[in-house]
């Protein structure tokens, strides 16, 4: 594979293939590639130029067909940096077509790219990030548009001056949302009135972010994971990591749950966010489960997540209480070898228990968290079998 793949994806037509981004590819190797996930893993390398890089890739859907059963067309978008164009590649049954090239005119390193599509389903406007580079020598940066019907790029400053850069941007329906630096801000531009609204991240340095289906953005960043509101009227709130560290790329999963990776740790991490599975909160408050991993761990296994609790008081959820994470087990721990901790609840009113590592005793272990003795604790049981 090429070096430091910038983007992974699933094959929009439902095949069991992967396609990769790389910014950084070896010698004779082109940076768009599509792997089989089944098969002995061939590979296909979609030519572009000698020295061509890819920083990052994206999906872009065309409704197709008449009144009836629509159709959809897809094709996998990129951001070029060394020739400055932004690339469609046509994904058919058949393979992949021919790459369009939608050539950037201004002196920046192209970075990220986005689509928003009108409510035909039919019509597209590009968004790209662009940067200062020293080798070779960019000089700007900034958020770029291309509109339907355009063939050049508008180049629309951000708030932070010409000095701020610009990271990732993703596109909903009414803005378009940027990660930046100098300032460590998140930014959201609104599509009707091209306004901007900032949120500062004080030292914290944003990376990625995903859009969750309750209507939240999460973004990842140096310090943990930030959630803001849809509209960002609120300041967000963030979420520091279970075990410390970076997260850098995040997304949403399957279940609602988001996932993230830690380059510090080299490690995928899992926040869940379902609700409470146990009844209404009380008025003076109380821990309630909100999640937990599966029951049977095997011997010297561990479980990332074995449980996730809430503490709730007058229905709503209060971060910084103390809550005590035990174990009650002859050969199980968590990750530091004791079976006791005291967490503060983050900014959601959430403990994660630390991971839990299985020893050699085939046994039940009993996980519980809870106010110190205040309360019953909430509970779950690991079942842990030979190996």
């Amino acid at each position: 594979m090429p070096r430091l793949s910038a983007g992974i994806m699933k094959d929009p037509l439902g095949t069991s293939k992967v396609w990769f981004a790389a910014p950084a590819p070896p010698a004779q190797q082109d940076p768009i590639v599509a792997m089989m996930t089944s098969a002995g893993y061939p590979v296909t390398f979609y030519p572009l130029e000698d020295d061509a890089k890819a920083e990052s890739i994206a999906l872009e859907t065309t409704k197709g067909g008449g009144s009836g059963t629509p159709t959809y067309e897809y094709s996998l978008l990129f951001a070029e940096p060394v020739y400055k164009y932004v690339g469609v590649l046509p994904i058919t049954q058949s393979g992949a077509g021919q790459v369009e090239k939608m050539s950037v005119e201004h002196n920046t390193w192209l970075w990220d790219v986005a689509v928003s599509t009108a409510e035909d389903g039919k019509t597209h406007t590009y968004w790209v990030t662009g940067q200062t580079n020293s080798n070779p020598s960019r000089t700007q940066n900034g958020l770029y548009k291309r509109g339907p019907g355009q063939n050049t790029w508008e180049r629309i400053g951000l708030p932070g001056g010409d000095g701020q850069k610009p990271y990732y941007v993703k596109v909903d329906t009414e803005a378009v949302w940027v990660t930046a630096t100098n300032p460590n801000q998140v930014l959201r531009l609104n599509l009707n009135t091209l306004r901007w609204k900032e949120r500062n991240l004080g030292a914290a340095v944003p990376q990625q972010l995903t859009f969750h289906p309750n209507g939240e953005v999460w973004v990842a960043s140096s310090q943990g994971i930030h959630i803001f509101d849809g509209q960002m009227e609120e300041e967000g709130t963030t979420i520091g990591l279970p075990n410390g560290g970076k997260a850098k790329g995040i997304c949403v999963g399957q279940d609602g749950n988001i996932w993230y990776t830690n380059p510090d740790r080299k490690t995928l991490g899992k926040y869940p966010t379902a609700v409470a599975a146990l009844g209404a909160p009380s008025r003076l408050g109380r821990t309630q489960v909100v999640s937990h991993s599966g029951t049977v761990l095997h011997a010297k296994e561990h479980a990332d997540a074995p449980l996730v609790a809430e503490y709730v008081a007058d229905g709503r959820p209060i971060p910084g209480i103390p809550l005590t994470c035990r174990i009650e087990a002859e050969g199980a721990t968590f990750d530091d070898n004791t079976r006791e901790r005291v967490i503060l609840t983050d900014q959601r009113g959430r403990v994660c228990l630390p991971p839990v590592y299985a020893g050699e005793v085939e046994e039940e272990a009993l996980l519980s968290v809870g106010l110190g003795n205040t309360e019953p604790h909430m509970t779950t049981t690991l079942h842990i079998r030979p190996a």
